[in-house]
């Protein structure tokens, strides 16, 4: 069965260095849960010193929050390493560390709950009553760890996210130790769909990657004998990588800036970059084509979902979707029209996504 974390034992021998816990996708899903992740970090034992390492863009909500709570209430002296991003409800869990430390080039996002829901409009009360709560626990578990005031702690949780940096999550409290910058080309898996706003000026605070210096060479090598040798054959030069600021222009001036956390997942290039955003113009005109939400296409989009994957969610939707309003009465009610099956829909959707 796939997890979504990874623990690893102390190293044999003088037994100096402490577990390590590996949090480098998403939280909870893909069938283990956060009974499996409580039942291995009891099997380490009693162990004085715990390392978290991070590097996620969050995930399930009430299996985040449990995992902060086996964390900040465990006997261990607990440290946790943002090794590149802890957005979402990874930053909570960072919350437990009895020390954070982030890399200078590391992030942080925090952002207001969010939850996709339908049914009717008692159903969706309810849910909006369960998210306010939800959000209660966030400023809780960020009031702890940062001491701020929860009116500073509510600017902070809103619907786009906000997005600091080490330094500026040190003066936060968010953050305790800022160390040295790291290689954070790799960019860690999120479901982007979740992440409303990437800003332009969020992947521009992105350090660039340093140019590792050449080895030296072996001592005492002679001077290569180029008589003999075959003239080097013209090789097109290998297509660069977009930079994080580069993509980010790229969503904006195109109109797709929710496709902006998708693209900064992986290392792309520029063209794979203007592919995708041509893919995102037809997801669009798709939706429009079928008269389905444009919201629901830039969902799509968002989460990364392909053009031909795309199509056929859409078409579904459509399918679920009775246009005509009957304008004979029933009985004693109203005319009525269907509503789309956006859950469905969805539900498809997560599962082409899990299985890819």
């Amino acid at each position: 069965m796939a997890k979504w974390y990874d623990i690893k034992a102390a190293a044999d021998g003088d037994g100096q260095q402490p577990p390590t816990i590996f949090l480098y996708d998403e939280i909870g899903y893909w069938g283990t849960s956060a009974t499996d992740f409580a039942n291995d970090l009891k099997a380490l034992g009693n162990v004085p010193n715990l390392t978290v390492r991070i590097n996620s863009g969050g995930g399930e909500f009430f299996a985040g929050l449990a995992i902060n709570n086996l964390l900040r209430t465990h006997p261990a002296k607990v440290t946790v390493k943002i090794d590149a991003f802890a957005g979402s409800i990874a930053s909570v869990i960072a919350m437990a560390g009895d020390t954070v430390e982030m890399p200078s080039n590391a992030m942080m996002m925090v952002h207001n709950v969010s939850w996709y829901a339908s049914g009717t409009a008692d159903d969706l009360r309810e849910v909006a009553g369960i998210m306010d709560q939800m959000r209660k626990s966030l400023v809780a578990a960020y009031r702890t760890k940062t001491g701020l005031d929860d009116a500073k702690i509510d600017e902070l949780l809103t619907d786009g996210g906000t997005w600091m940096t080490a330094a500026e999550a040190k003066e936060l409290g968010f953050c305790d130790v800022v160390t040295d910058s790291v290689d954070a080309t790799n960019f860690t898996t999120v479901q982007p769909g979740r992440i409303l706003k990437v800003p332009e000026a969020v992947a521009a605070k992105f350090s660039a990657t340093p140019t590792p210096p050449a080895p030296p060479a072996p001592p005492h090598q002679q001077p290569e004998d180029r008589s003999m040798t075959t003239p080097p054959i013209n090789q097109p030069a290998p297509a660069t990588n977009a930079t994080p600021a580069e993509i980010a222009t790229a969503c904006h001036t195109a109109g797709f800036p929710e496709l902006t956390a998708k693209l900064l997942t992986s290392p792309v290039t520029n063209a794979a970059v203007t592919a995708r955003l041509e893919e995102a113009k037809n997801i669009v005109k798709a939706a429009a084509d079928l008269q389905v939400s444009e919201a629901a296409a830039r969902r799509l989009i968002g989460e990364g979902v392909s053009e031909t994957a795309a199509r056929g969610i859409l078409t579904d939707l459509k399918a679920s979707t009775d246009t005509h309003i009957d304008t004979t009465k029933p009985a004693g009610g109203q005319p009525q029209a269907s509503m789309i099956d956006y859950k469905g829909a969805f539900a498809r959707m997560n599962g082409i996504q899990r299985k890819g």
